[in-house]
């Protein structure tokens, strides 16, 4: 039921936010079959709370490594779903206006950031955390794996992206992506407490990242008539791209 309470609060932040976002225009992708029969905000609204409930439960997998209060850990869980969430919101993809790459960080994040502190309060942490020191080398890992798969993805899979026509954007993108995901990676390994190199790397990379990726992604569905094996395409490489670079994140004691 607590889980349930921040999904809820967290959606209808999201619903208001988007109530405030200017109609775009654009004539890349076509609407979606719910813009079409006029479903959008039902499905939006289910899917919110299917989404953010899934991303609040994750929390339970952190909170007692997060340090702090309860509601600083939880805006602190919450500031790291925003930084993968806005940082993909700037990818360049051709049916992205630039009015998009504010408004849309901006209603996410607020969502984000109030699922975490809901999450923080109502789902309180039970034992002190001792700080570790952030691993910066296995973050540049992680950046370096991302920005190999995503060059896969562009050159040889041929994903949906803006790489023919801005292929300097698209890398510059790509790099900033891999350096922002690869230290949020660093900073989760720290309140993960799975024990084994490989389970720690599929926890981190396949979970607290991939399904967060996953989840987000699949709000674009809603709006647009995505093609949908290209997301789930671009997901999964994504996914296990950071969860190769998770595992140069070490044992305790290879850390130190």
């Amino acid at each position: 039921k607590r889980v349930a309470l921040a999904a809820l609060a967290a959606t209808i932040v999201r619903i208001a936010g988007q109530l405030c976002i200017p109609a775009g225009q654009q004539s890349v992708l076509e609407p979606s079959i719910f813009a079409q029969n006029g479903t959008m905000p039902a499905a939006f609204t289910v899917y919110g709370l299917l989404a953010y409930g899934l991303i609040a439960a994750m929390f339970l997998l952190v909170r007692d490594g997060i340090p702090g209060s309860g509601p600083v850990r939880g805006l602190k869980y919450g500031l790291s779903c925003c930084a993968v969430w806005v940082v993909y919101l700037w990818e360049p993809l051709p049916h992205v206006a630039p009015l998009d790459r504010i408004t849309y960080p901006l209603a996410d994040g607020a969502a984000l950031l109030v699922m975490g502190l809901l999450c923080g309060v109502l789902l309180p942490a039970r034992a002190a955390v001792r700080r570790t020191p952030l691993r910066l080398l296995p973050a540049a890992a992680v950046a370096v794996c991302f920005w190999a798969g995503r060059l896969v993805q562009y050159r040889v899979v041929g994903i949906y992206s803006a790489f023919e026509a801005q292929p300097v954007e698209t890398l510059l993108w790509t790099a900033l992506t891999g350096a922002c995901v690869g230290l949020t990676m660093a900073w989760l390994r720290r309140a993960v407490a799975a024990h084994g190199r490989l389970r720690r790397a599929a926890l981190l990379g396949l979970l607290l990242f991939g399904a967060d990726l996953l989840l987000f992604n699949f709000f674009m569905p809603l709006v647009f008539d995505a093609d949908i094996p290209d997301l789930l395409l671009r997901t999964l490489t994504d996914a296990l791209a950071v969860t190769a670079g998770c595992l140069a994140f070490g044992e305790e004691g290879e850390e130190r």
